[in-house]
């Protein structure tokens, strides 16, 4: 009977998080920026749904930033974030910030750097629903992937 209830409360830890589709406005390409930058925090969980493994649109909170295209992000900025929880430890990250008049800026995708190979890549399943396709100094596409290399 003990086994039973282990085996449910595994369960319960290792269902992913959920995240609701057209839960977010349609992005605007040219107010996308490609910025790398460093996490500081994650707080004010909004939820994106009623379900228990929902998604939450958190305030993230980041500092180092250098925008690689788009337009000018500042060097500390705080943008919404979709996460199931916040990260445990600050990362460098790949982020792409959508500006919104009116309302906070918004991280549509992120990912972080190979320690392997020194870059962080966007896969064209990320990008193409965005619309966008950055380009400059350190970005390289290849096969609809959109792959930085660390800005010094």
């Amino acid at each position: 009977m003990h086994w039973i209830v282990s085996l449910l409360a595994v369960q319960t830890l290792t269902v992913p998080a959920y995240s609701p589709p057209a839960a977010l406005p349609p992005p605007v390409p040219e107010r996308l920026s490609l910025v790398v930058a460093t996490t500081v925090s994650e707080t004010d969980p909004q939820p994106l749904c009623d379900r228990p493994n929902c998604t939450s649109l958190f305030l993230g909170r980041y500092t180092g930033a250098r925008t690689l295209a788009g337009p000018a992000v500042e060097t500390n900025f705080a943008a919404r974030v979709e996460m199931g929880s916040p990260w445990i430890r600050p990362y460098r990250l790949a982020l792409i910030v959508e500006q919104r008049p009116g309302a906070e800026p918004l991280v549509r995708a992120m990912t972080g750097f190979s320690q392997r190979t020194g870059q962080a890549c966007f896969g064209a399943d990320e990008l193409t629903p965005l619309g966008w396709s950055p380009q400059g100094a350190g970005i390289a596409v290849t096969d609809g992937a959109v792959c930085v290399t660390a800005p010094e």
